[in-house]
């Protein structure tokens, strides 16, 4: 059998959908404005490309991964009334979020 480079194995696909499941709720959670319509699907895409391609640079801790797409998504937002300040940590980007 070959092997598609492009195919996630099993362990790395549980990771990704865990980290996004992960974010998604945390937003959730704290009820950011980018979990509702018509960002909700955006947002959702700018998370799940970001937390692959982390995924494919080796990162495989869940919180890691969250906290970067937290992260990204604070700085590459649906919205250009939702950008953060440059330099900002991951839980600051969690608590302008909401």
């Amino acid at each position: 059998m070959v092997e598609n480079p492009l195919a996630f194995n099993f362990s790395k696909t549980r990771t990704i959908c865990d980290a996004f499941d992960d974010t998604w709720t945390l937003l959730q959670v704290l009820g950011s404005d980018l979990t509702q319509a018509p960002k909700s699907l955006a947002t959702q895409t700018i998370l799940t490309k970001r937390i692959i391609e982390m995924a494919d640079q080796g990162l495989r801790d869940i919180p890691e991964l969250r906290d970067d797409a937290l992260a990204f998504l604070q700085h590459s937002p649906p919205s250009a009334s939702r950008a953060g300040s440059v330099g900002e940590t991951p839980s600051a980007s969690r608590n302008r979020l909401t």
